[in-house]
């Protein structure tokens, strides 16, 4: 049998510009390609009838859509992220099949097997040592729960920090609850609706029910262009600065299924002030897009109406929100993946410099449509709405960043921050210090602190050392 082929690095290429009349060239850095490992392989078969076979049962094996962990022998404590790649010969001597695969790896780096955790003791204020026994920096996974309430969390290490919210003076300054929710619905029952007061460009018709955990249509009633059920929830209040979001599903179950799921905003006389949306208007095309408007349909302003490449929003479900806080407008969607976390997040942002869309936010109006008689989109349901009045401080005081019972995840690898609040997940960049930059474990003992730590309990971090 031959021997494994992986070279002790990846192929190094050379940043660099020549320059006219200078001798040489400047030098920008370098990059890492990608790594090539051969592995022999031995078939061995009942028969020499047998191999064709247990041929394919190999090539079956090896064939897989996206890049999976390969262990060598020589180092079963590592694994690269490999891709069977090219053509794999097999030559038959008698019932042996002798052949080599090539495996690619578009990530050349290879991976610890064993996840390293390192917990975090409340009130603990020595740094945390962290050691990294790979020859390449590692970025860990941090997980903090709060027990208290705090306007700042920082989390640091020699050379890189991560903070969020400010310090209060507490001379002069006053810590308060940032955000209150006022609306929680988790769509178990329609009986808080009343009837729905208009849609853009089509009916109000049919049925509004929930089965208990969701809010859907059950009939759509009928058309010659957008018809469906919507009904109107108060929040028993009006609030200036607000977030709504929603936890929608949207999903064809054929190309041709057209549809839509609107929320609108609503001001105390029940006129239209925002809009967001998910719909599909395509009949050849499993392709939604994203809407989002400021005002009404007649003098609004549509600032989100997005979709991507096509088919970036088909199979849809997570939180739609809407935010207003002063004049600034914001829109963001993001998927949920089937362990509960978000991902593939798009927001955008409209400043309404001449404040026209300032009315007070007094309810919500859900809508679920489809156009004429068009076949609706098979999943269409929303499973939890809420509504959070969006405070804006006084000069003389200072909003918590985080309060008691508030969870905090950071992936360094991946960039992404996520809190959640009573069940909610958000993305939580906006609270983050703008000099902030991903912690690293550096190779060998890195000492990481918290600040404060004693308001976080069942913290810690998680990281896999890397390896050239």
């Amino acid at each position: 049998m031959g021997k494994i082929k992986n070279p002790p690095h990846p192929p190094i290429s050379l940043v660099t510009t020549n320059i006219p009349g200078r001798a040489g060239s400047y030098y920008f850095g370098q990059n890492l390609g990608e790594r090539t490992i051969t592995v022999p392989l031995t078939i061995t078969a009942d028969s020499i009838l047998d191999i064709p076979a247990k041929k394919r049962a190999l090539m079956s094996w090896l064939f897989y859509d996206d890049p999976m962990q390969l262990i060598l022998p020589d180092e079963p404590d590592k694994y690269y992220m490999a891709k069977a790649s090219g053509e794999t010969n097999i030559d038959k001597i008698l019932r042996v099949g002798f052949g080599t695969v090539t495996f690619v790896c578009p990530d050349p780096i290879a991976y610890g097997v064993t996840e390293k955790t390192a917990n975090f003791v409340p009130g603990d204020t020595n740094p945390l040592q962290v050691v990294n026994n790979g020859d390449l920096d590692a970025y860990p996974q941090l997980h903090f729960e709060f027990t208290g309430n705090t306007t700042e969390f920082g989390i640091f290490s020699a050379d890189d920090y991560i903070y969020f919210g400010q310090a209060a003076n507490v001379d002069t300054q006053t810590a308060v609850t940032k955000r209150t929710k006022v609306l929680d619905d988790d769509c178990s029952s329609v009986a808080g609706y009343t009837a729905g007061v208009g849609v853009d460009g089509g009916t109000v018709a049919g049925t509004l029910s929930s089965d208990g955990t969701k809010i859907r249509a059950s009939d759509y009633g009928s058309g010659s262009t957008w018809h469906g059920p919507a009904g109107v929830k108060s929040l028993g209040q009006q609030i200036q600065d607000f977030t709504v979001q929603v936890e929608a599903g949207f999903k064809a179950g054929y190309a041709y299924q057209v549809g839509r799921l609107e929320v609108y905003l609503l001001d105390i006389n029940n006129a239209v002030i925002g809009k967001m949306a998910i719909r599909d208007s395509s009949v050849s095309l499993d392709n939604p897009y994203l809407e989002a408007r400021a005002g009404n349909l007649s003098t609004g302003r549509v600032f989100v109406n997005f979709t991507g490449s096509v088919g970036s929003w088909k199979q849809f479900n997570g939180p739609i929100r809407l935010t207003r806080i002063g004049n600034r407008w914001e829109f963001s969607a993001s998927r949920r993946d089937n362990n509960g976390k978000l991902y593939k997040t798009f927001s955008y942002s409209f400043i309404d410099k001449d404040n026209l869309y300032n009315q007070k936010l007094a309810a919500i109006q859900v809508h679920f449509g489809v156009y004429g008689t068009r076949q609706a989109i098979s999943t269409n349901y929303i499973e939890q709405i809420q509504v959070w009045n969006e405070k804006t401080p006084a000069s003389t005081e200072v909003p918590y960043v985080f309060e008691a019972g508030d969870i905090l995840d950071i992936d360094c690898s991946s960039g992404q921050i996520i809190k959640t609040s009573n069940g909610n997940q958000e993305e939580y960049y906006y609270a983050m210090d703008p000099g902030s930059n991903f912690i690293r474990l550096m190779k060998g003992t890195n000492a990481l602190s918290v600040y404060p730590s004693d308001i976080i309990t069942n913290s810690y971090l998680k990281y896999r050392e890397r390896w050239l």
